[in-house]
């Protein structure tokens, strides 16, 4: 006890070394972390240490806010030794736009590895040219906001060596070679994120890497139906596309292993089938070796319209499928599973604007594959109502899934007596009929 006593009078942190102080600190939002300073003349030191730099303008709504924060921004910088490791800057365009260019510059020019800028912007001279020229900087994310549409111009010559993961957010390139001029200079680029940017002449999107590992393209609806993308790379094993274009060409995916595909929630016109069908169909020829799928969107009424769109995909194991359903899942669901002889798990959200009571009918209307109920082994539902058709289609798999081991319903949260709500679940769904007597029900 004593021993305890005289412990609890320590300052174990004062105790640490600096290096060790300012690493600590460095996981705190910058200002927090320079109001430390106050407390000693060693702590201003440590402070002046920190390489991760957090500079975030929340206030930016009155003048004095924003004069406040340049001025806070050039102290810090002004202060502070060493290297800059991470360095993140998200502000309005309030902002002074050459305090920004400097800032940037100076995390350039102190050897930044992690550049995040997040950019209400009205000129884009806020992005010095030097980000694209680098050699130390590992991680870029460029975040662009802007009411006008504001053209990238890259340097003539770009070399970003160390550059391993890119995400561009509202950007837009001056012809269809821009992006991939930029590409063809990270050599070692693992992670691509292109999300709501543009070309202002043409409309061929080409992302062609031999190092690439990630590449995720979102958009908002009809942003890229005139579009044309293009993908080249051997390496890529996760591929997310938000919205379809007007088609795909989708070259040496081998390596891939999961892809999310969103298809939007609706369709403008009669047109709008055509051009999905046709990117449907490029897209799921070029995903052929891909082994966890997830469709989510309006896939079932473009599957509906031409049912050859999804060929067979022989490696698929797992399924994730949060998608509307403007017809009975009973329809929709016997074609697409056969698409995919090695299922093994089904994840279904129920998300279905058309209510179909299958004791009514001869159930099922269609076929399901012989081969699905011989190797389901996990089956879960999300956002479960409790509705009529629910129970029916669960009633129905437990029936038939032959070496069915996990079954779970993620039930739709409720404000009022949710818990008694999912006892009441729970208890219907625990006397249903199991042909797998391996089968365990839960209710989460």
């Amino acid at each position: 006890m004593a021993k305890q006593a005289r412990m609890e009078g320590v300052d174990r942190i004062s105790n640490l070394p600096d290096p060790i102080l300012s690493h600590i600190l460095s996981f705190l939002p910058t200002k927090e972390a320079v109001a430390t300073s106050i407390l000693s003349t060693r702590w201003s030191k440590i402070v002046s240490l920190i390489s991760n730099l957090n500079l975030d303008d929340h206030c930016k709504r009155r003048k004095y806010d924003s004069y406040s924060f340049m001025n806070f921004v050039d102290r810090v910088l002004f202060y502070r030794t060493g290297v800059v490791d991470k360095f993140h800057l998200k502000c309005g365009d309030s902002i002074d736009s050459y305090r920004i260019d400097g800032w940037i510059r100076y995390a350039l020019l102190n050897r930044v590895r992690e550049l995040d800028l997040c950019l209400k912007v009205k000129e884009l001279n806020m992005v010095p040219l030097g980000v694209f020229t680098c050699k130390t900087l590992e991680v870029l994310r460029l975040d662009i906001y802007s009411k006008c549409k504001i053209v990238l111009k890259l340097p003539v010559e770009i070399c970003s060596p160390s550059l391993k993961i890119l995400h561009l957010s509202g950007i837009e390139f001056s012809d269809d070679d821009s992006i991939q001029r930029l590409l063809s200079c990270c050599s070692v680029l693992e992670e691509l994120v292109v999300d709501r940017c543009n070309l202002k002449h043409r409309c061929k999107f080409n992302v062609s890497s031999p190092t690439l590992q990630r590449l995720t393209v979102a958009y908002t609806k009809g942003y890229y139906q005139d579009y044309e993308i293009v993908i080249d790379a051997p390496s890529l094993v996760y591929f997310k596309c938000c919205h379809l274009p007007k088609s795909f060409l989708l070259k040496n995916l081998n390596s891939l292993v999961e892809a999310c595909f969103d298809f939007g929630t609706v369709f403008d016109c009669y047109d709008s089938f055509v051009y999905y069908n046709k990117a449907a169909a490029d897209l799921f020829k070029g995903i052929s070796n891909v082994q966890s799928l997830h469709l989510s969107g309006i896939f079932a009424e473009v599957f509906l319209q031409v049912s050859s769109i999804i060929p067979k995909l022989p490696k698929l194991t797992y399924l994730n499928l949060d998608g509307y359903f403007f017809v009975g899942w009973e329809r929709v669901l016997p074609d697409l599973l056969a698409c995919f002889p090695s299922l093994e798990a089904l994840v279904f959200k129920v998300n279905q604007r058309y209510s179909c009571d299958i004791s009514r009918v001869k159930f099922p209307s269609k076929a399901f594959p012989s081969f699905l109920w011989s190797q389901l082994k996990t089956f879960k539902i999300l956002s479960f109502k409790g509705q009529k058709n629910e129970f029916q289609m669960v009633e129905y798999f437990l029936k038939h899934a032959q070496v069915l081991e996990n079954f779970t319903v993620q039930a739709r949260e409720r404000k009022q007596n949710a818990a008694k709500w999912r006892s009441k679940i729970t208890k219907r769904l625990s006397k249903l009929p199991k042909v797998s007597k391996k089968c365990k029900v839960s209710v989460v």
